[in-house]
């Protein structure tokens, strides 16, 4: 799983494990789902004997994904990701409507401007609620399918059968990875390690518990992003005789904020 680039003090972690699909895309748009520092800080947690991380192969970790912490108002429902916001970008068009903004209308914004050449075609569909329903299914099947089954599959309380890499740690008693879990689903991991090569003085003041668990040193303003591409129809273009139409790519930002911000009611 490769991992790119810091901005400014912030880590933006890209988990190409929870993409819909493989292989690289130009993105299309940026949408965003917030979650406080506060909560994701109760998902991702490490253990050690260690005090000292400058020799990251030399400490004995356990990583832990604790997803019966994940808070319930973060659905990752990726046609329901906000076009509207500071870290997102390049919506079809801004509506200044927070609850016409979300990818789903973008979509359908998309194949308007390629079938009638204008995003006011979307007058002419006449079946507009059954588009955004069938959209909110197609996203539920990429969560459910790709981000959940994702952080799921290596979860702290997870039915997932153990694994080389993924074992029992007597310490805490739950299922924790260790690096030796070469997957691109050791998500906890991955995380771990983009925090070391590019912001290991966050691990100066890590407050551990009696048996050295402690938070991932997420802070606010940090990203976790992955992308979903949204295929139409195969026979869509036919319906005005223009040429095939591809994909749309979304990347999907996690923002780590404070815990004010508000998600728009997809309903």
């Amino acid at each position: 799983m490769a991992l790119f680039y810091n901005i400014m003090s912030s880590t933006d972690f890209t988990l190409y494990a929870l993409n819909s699909s493989t292989g690289l895309f130009d993105v299309s748009a940026a949408a965003v789902f917030y979650i406080s520092e506060q909560d994701i800080k109760k998902v991702f947690k490490a253990r050690t004997e260690s005090v000292d991380f400058s020799d990251i192969s030399s400490v004995d970790l356990h990583y832990y994904i604790h997803m019966d912490e994940w808070p319930s108002r973060t659905l990752l429902n990726p046609v329901n990701g906000m076009l509207d916001q500071a870290l997102s970008w390049n919506p079809i068009v801004d509506t200044g409507e927070p609850d016409k903004m979300l990818v789903k209308h973008d979509f359908i914004r998309y194949l308007a401007s390629k079938l009638f050449n204008s995003i006011n075609g979307v007058f002419m569909f006449n079946n507009m609620s059954q588009m955004l329903d069938d959209l909110d299914d197609l996203g539920e099947s990429l969560y459910q399918q790709d981000v959940s089954a994702s952080l799921w599959k290596y979860a702290a309380t997870s039915t997932s059968a153990l694994e080389t890499g993924y074992v029992v740690d007597n310490s805490t008693g739950l299922k924790a990875t260790t690096k030796e879990n070469g997957s691109i689903e050791n998500l906890c991991y991955i995380m771990m390690n983009k925090l070391l090569d590019e912001n290991i003085e966050r691990f100066n003041d890590l407050v551990m518990d009696a048996s050295g668990v402690f938070s991932l040193p997420i802070l606010e303003g940090d990203t976790i992003n992955y992308i979903v591409k949204i295929n139409p129809s195969s026979q869509q273009h036919l319906a005005t005789n223009v040429s095939p139409i591809g994909g749309r790519v979304y990347q999907i930002k996690i923002v780590v904020d404070d815990g004010t911000n508000v998600l728009t009611n997809p309903n």
